[in-house]
């Protein structure tokens, strides 16, 4: 079958009904800059940002474990470039604002020492969400089907901004949430200012939840059922506290709740039929699915 006439990737993963949750890509450091026009399929060479740029970010994100963003908003006035840098990780998070004369002055920052102390000191600290709804439909045409109508939804938001391609094309529209990291799929323009409302007030709408960056995908698995389970939608309602990878793709996972509660989670890891995971993949991929049992023990 012609990659046109296939049935497009989120339709298939909705109609599979292939689970949200530990679905969120892992990275606890962030670089988003602002680039406005078309992106390519690979944006960071395939943009109006110089190649050279690109490539250099490329490669040092690579290098450093940095995820690397363009991002825009369409009403913003052309001149200097806002530039975004945060870590995310489970206890300690922040993300710091510059503006850039020019894109290439994003090469003169010393990335290496930014990210060896958590960007701590890279610039303004941001005290509000920041809302990155990926649009990136060169990359997969469902994040522009169901992420330019989420961005919409959002746009009255100064904190909200398109992004490339965040990872999870088959869950649009998809929605990031700095500081925490915290990964939201299948939001509908109608359902998007009760997501992003919720963050900011310090609660994860579960529905939506794919999980948080700072955590592994057993981790997202035993939070979520946790979460769920005990109806916690606090930000913070649940503290890592341990894990450990055993034989057989098994797991157990260590939490701290509310009140001094303590809940011990055994996840086991298996793989989901296979499907195609994009919608230009030419291969079929399994994505993980995971059993999950909890205990409290104090």
């Amino acid at each position: 079958m012609r990659t046109a006439d296939r049935p497009i990737c989120s339709s298939v993963s909705l109609a599979s009904g292939e689970p949200l949750h530990a679905t969120a890509s892992r990275f606890r450091r962030w670089l988003l800059l602002e680039q406005p026009g078309p992106w390519g399929h690979d944006a960071l060479v395939d943009s109006g940002l110089p190649i050279e740029v690109g490539r250099a970010l490329r490669d040092t994100g690579d290098r450093l474990g940095i995820r690397v963003l363009l991002i825009k908003r369409r009403e913003r006035p052309a001149g200097r470039r806002r530039c975004y840098l945060g870590y995310t990780g489970a206890r300690e998070r922040r993300v710091c604002w510059i503006d850039l004369d020019d894109p290439a002055d994003v090469l003169s920052l010393d990335l290496d020492a930014l990210s060896a102390r958590r960007f701590r000191g890279a610039g303004t600290e941001v005290d509000e969400p920041l809302f990155l709804v990926c649009t990136h439909g060169k990359h997969d045409q469902c994040c522009a089907r169901h992420g330019a109508p989420l961005f919409r939804a959002l746009e009255h938001l100064p904190s909200a901004w398109e992004c490339t391609h965040i990872g999870g094309d088959r869950f649009a529209g998809n929605l990031m949430c700095l500081p925490h990291g915290l990964y939201f799929g299948r939001v509908s323009p109608a359902e998007a200012p009760r997501v992003a409302a919720g963050y900011a007030q310090g609660r994860i709408v579960l529905q939506h939840y794919r999980g948080r960056s700072a955590f592994s995908p057993p981790v997202q698995a035993a939070e979520q059922e946790v979460r769920v389970r005990l109806g916690l939608e606090g930000v913070d309602d649940l503290v890592l506290t341990g894990h450990r990878a055993l034989p057989g793709r098994r797991h157990v996972v260590d939490f701290a709740g509310p009140g001094g509660t303590r809940y011990s989670v055994d996840v086991r890891v298996f793989d989901l039929p296979p499907r195609r995971l994009t919608c230009k993949a030419h291969r079929e991929g399994a994505p993980r699915g995971f059993e999950v049992a909890v205990q409290r023990v104090a």
